[in-house]
């Protein structure tokens, strides 16, 4: 899906911009609930580092998430659960993963 890959770019750019600056990796798990007309999103974000930080979902990451879902629901299978997984490399990008449950 070409219009799917600048929402994922979207959404793990809010997600790293939401992890304070100690973190060199995030996960992200979101669960999605369709009750008729009515979606709903549990978001948890943690450090596979082991940082107690508290991080929770920003608007950028609520409006990219619903872009996502909107555009599965456009064009196929809409997702039940999705992670993102972002971690820095030695020289000092972000890389990501993202997998996907139906």
């Amino acid at each position: 899906m070409d219009l799917q890959a600048p929402i994922d770019l979207e959404i793990v750019n809010a997600l790293i911009a939401a992890t304070p600056d100690t973190w060199n990796a995030a996960e992200m798990i979101v669960e999605r609930e369709q009750l008729g007309e009515d979606e709903s999103m549990k978001i948890v974000i943690f450090s596979p580092e082991g940082f107690r930080d508290i991080v929770g979902p920003t608007d950028e990451i609520y409006v990219g998430l619903y872009k996502l879902s909107d555009l599965f629901g456009e064009y196929g299978k809409i997702w039940s659960r999705v992670s993102y997984a972002v971690s820095m490399t030695p020289e000092g990008a972000w890389r990501y993963k993202i997998k996907f449950e139906y």
